[in-house]
């Protein structure tokens, strides 16, 4: 071989590449159908709305108040390829106007399928709630004008997942419109299970 004559076989090397590149496309291909939806996929939107009132009829002159509120917690879960969204068992709800807790109650599970949507109902209610004058006012004055706003917060004990150190759980934290209103759109949180919580001013009980 004359020197500066290269020893090596470019027929040979361009095998080579072409069976790199096929080991990796055909990799690809066969994974493509696989890991597609997981990365297409998006969260599902939770939304809140007040369906019904009772009991907040601040008229009557009552010192305390003991509301029942109607619930509708709907799922949109149609842009999911994977897995459904589910609120689990021993779920609750809390209702809030300002800094004061008007009432809670447990909500039903329930699941959005894949690329479907989902709604349950469920019922907040208090006992002997006390509102102090300056909330007491505001809220009369907004009942009196339509522009009542709650928020609403749901909570799911291990609903976030379980790990060695211990669970987390699913909160969706929402505001609704007594009378009616496009219900707006809910964030989603995973604090540690049974930690109390503060979020635009919503207590949850632990």
């Amino acid at each position: 071989m004359a020197q500066g004559e290269c020893s090596c076989s470019w027929p040979s090397f361009m095998k080579f590449v072409g069976v790199v590149v096929l080991l990796f496309g055909g990799t690809g291909a066969l994974l493509y159908p696989l890991l597609w939806p997981m990365v297409s996929s998006r969260s599902p939107e939770y939304t809140v709305a007040i369906t019904s009132v009772d009991g907040l009829d601040l008229r009557s002159g009552r010192p305390a108040l003991s509301p029942v509120f109607g619930i509708a917690l709907h799922v949109d879960n149609t842009r999911e390829k994977v897995v459904p969204a589910c609120v689990g068992v021993d779920s609750y709800a809390a209702v809030s106007y300002g800094d004061v807790l008007l009432g809670e109650g447990s909500v039903p599970p329930f699941c959005a399928g894949i690329k479907a949507v989902g709604e349950v109902a469920a019922t907040a209610w208090g006992m002997d709630v006390h509102l102090p004058h300056f909330l007491r006012d505001r809220l009369a004055g907004e009942l009196e004008r339509g522009q009542v706003v709650v928020d609403v917060a749901v909570r799911t004990p291990g609903g976030g997942g379980c790990f060695v150190n211990g669970c987390l759980d699913k909160v969706l934290f929402c505001k609704a419109k007594i009378g009616g209103g496009s219900p707006s759109r809910c964030f989603v949180a995973n604090p540690v299970s049974a930690a109390p919580l503060q979020k635009d001013k919503i207590n949850l009980r632990v």
